[in-house]
């Protein structure tokens, strides 16, 4: 048993000293690179840096992570992701019910816009007269994207010479071609800062200057005919109002939280 466990401790002894050997070795080998770098690297600054070696350090593995960051999607807390905004259901004037997965079932992102039509401004040279001194011009004009009713339906006017205003303060001439009394074309100035407008005689002249829009809520089967900028809506137990309409789009915001949604003719 003794002779078992002395040639056991030998056993363990000689284990222990390859291991010290190897490791031994291996820093004699580290030690003699590092000294061979050493030597090299002497030798180049000696010899002026020529023939210098370039070290290139491998940084993808850093690199890698910091390009993901680069991609990184932000984070969405609005529907459909619920941990903030539990589910709605809502119940129809039919009686059916419906779940508010999207946010825009109601409300004005349920809003549709079915179509839109222009409003134009025309202005025709209607005659000229003369009272002594005094040529006068006479026109009519049409102004349907006025704001007040009264002020859209088509009215006559009258302006005493150039530079001056019409007796509606709608336009004043600045410039006329052709003799006086027998005028070919006006360059009008409009009152409400818009476009200039050129009036040529015999013809009327017309351009867009807004637009209606007939609008729709599917979830109560609501329609809002002919609508304009700056009028009223009522649904989702909110008021809405309409803050602009062109060709392609309406623009709303709701009362209740200053919102604007816009809506795209489809």
């Amino acid at each position: 048993m003794d002779k078992l466990k002395q040639h056991f401790e030998k056993g363990i002894l000689a284990i222990a000293m390859l291991v010290m050997g190897y490791v031994a070795y291996t820093l004699y080998i580290d030690a003699d690179e590092q000294q061979t770098m050493i030597q090299e690297q002497v030798q180049e600054r000696q010899a002026g840096g020529k023939g210098k070696k370039e070290w290139k350090i491998d940084m993808s593995p850093y690199t890698g992570p910091l390009a993901k960051l680069d991609n990184t999607q932000p984070l969405s807390l609005s529907n459909p992701h619920n941990l903030f905004n539990p589910v709605q259901w809502r119940k129809t004037p039919q009686g059916t019910i419906f779940k508010v997965e999207q946010g825009n079932e109601i409300g004005a992102g349920a809003v549709n816009l079915d179509k839109t039509m222009p409003l134009y401004l025309k202005v025709e040279f209607r005659s000229v007269s003369k009272v002594g001194n005094i040529i006068r011009y006479r026109f009519a004009v049409t102004r349907e994207a006025e704001k007040r009713k009264k002020d859209r339906i088509r009215v006559t006017t009258s302006v005493d010479g150039t530079e001056v205003d019409d007796i509606r303060k709608i336009f004043r001439i600045v410039n006329i071609k052709g003799d006086p009394e027998n005028p070919t074309e006006f360059k009008l100035v409009m009152a409400d800062g818009s476009e200039d407008v050129t009036v040529v005689k015999g013809e009327v002249f017309s351009r867009i200057a807004g637009y209606t829009a007939d609008l729709s809520y599917a979830p109560n089967g609501k329609f809002f005919k002919n609508k304009r900028e700056g009028d009223k809506l009522f649904f989702a137990e909110d008021a809405h109002n309409i803050v602009a309409i062109n060709k392609a789009e309406a623009v709303l915001s709701t009362a209740s939280t200053s919102k604007r949604t816009t809506i795209r003719l489809k």
